[in-house]
């Protein structure tokens, strides 16, 4: 991904910054500052509402001196650009995939690296434990820092037919996002990666363009994909990260007092979000269900095993690579010495 600097950035930047006046309030403490939060998904996302019940709680903490406003459905631009806007000042935070802050440096990559998971249980234990709080740090210098991680959940491959071993994905071309590493990984587990974006599967898939995709139950189901991809096999090669960039100079301007209400917030945002993550998985599960998909449950160690050394390349970009890789391992052998227990 490309660090994208355009016209159309500009543009929106100048029509944020204008309306920025307009949009103060006053309160009885004093002027109300505006949170311009952009996200590209939509209002019933648990993103969404995460960060809405996260704006509640920080107005309340702050008697009204702050009120964050969502921007859904991508109406200020694709999630690079915004990323932009943010750098600038033009919007205090924004909603993106890890992949974004990865065009800055190369070391976020680990946080939603093929088969670092098992589940997103593990993931959500390492963010709560500080794993990737130095890697977020080294987005300063850029003018944004991450303030929290949430999740778009784990990823599996769904086409035409069960996928049970690699064997079953030979030849078969499988929508993946645009990433070298994505692509690459798909090779190894069989396939051949093929980018395009998200909207287009359904159509190259029913024109045999592609033979199928990889994403969550919630997107298979939100686009329909059941329709022309009707066997979902858990293949559980990804768990996805989204993480909430926040301008630096929105940031410092805070108090102390600020700060911390505003850290301690954006925490509990990240647990809640994993929450309704996991409760907005179910009713999709049942309604595809209905709609006569077939779940596969493959053994996921003969993927996990072609795609081990894509894993160790990226763990071993860096010493922050390989230590935050470390960290995450030790995570889940103390996860299951607790499940033993």
């Amino acid at each position: 991904m490309k660090i994208i600097r355009t016209g159309f950035i500009v543009g929106v930047s100048m029509l944020v910054l204008t309306g920025l006046t307009a949009c103060q309030s006053q309160t009885g403490e004093g002027e109300t500052k505006i949170v311009r939060v952009a996200f590209n998904q939509n209002e019933t996302h648990p993103e969404y509402i995460a960060m809405e019940e996260f704006g509640q709680k920080f107005k309340e903490a702050t008697h009204g001196r702050y009120e964050v406003q969502i921007y859904p459905n991508a109406v200020m631009g694709d999630q690079g650009p915004v990323t932009e806007l943010v750098r600038t000042g033009a919007l205090q935070m924004a909603m993106v995939p890890v992949a974004v802050p990865e065009a800055y440096n190369r070391d976020f990559a680990i946080i939603s690296a093929p088969y670092l998971y098992d589940n997103i249980e593990q993931m959500r234990e390492a963010a709560k434990a500080g794993v990737f709080d130095e890697l977020y740090e080294t987005t300063k210098k850029y003018n944004f820092e991450i303030v929290t991680l949430y999740t778009s959940g784990a990823r599996h491959i769904y086409t035409n037919k069960p996928i049970e071993t690699p064997e079953d994905l030979k030849g078969y071309k499988i929508r993946v996002m645009d990433s070298d590493a994505y692509i690459r990984m798909a090779g190894l587990m069989g396939g051949v990666g093929t980018p395009m974006s998200q909207g287009e599967v359904y159509t190259a898939i029913q024109q045999k363009v592609i033979e199928g995709g990889e994403n969550s139950e919630v997107v298979y189901d939100n686009f329909k994909h059941y329709e022309i991809a009707p066997y979902f096999s858990y293949t559980n090669h990804l768990v996805m990260a989204d993480v909430v960039v926040a301008n630096e100079d929105f940031l410092t301007d805070m108090d102390q007092e600020t700060r911390e209400i505003f850290d301690r917030l954006m925490e509990e945002s990240m647990l809640r979000e994993f929450e309704l993550w996991n409760s907005s998985v179910e009713e999709p599960i049942e309604k595809v269900k209905n709609e006569g998909v077939t779940f596969v449950y493959p053994d996921i160690e003969l993927f996990r095993e072609r795609c081990m050394p894509l894993l160790l390349e990226i763990a071993d970009q860096s010493e922050m690579t390989r230590k935050i890789y470390d960290d995450v391992e030790r995570i889940k052998v103390e996860m299951g010495e607790e499940t033993d227990g």
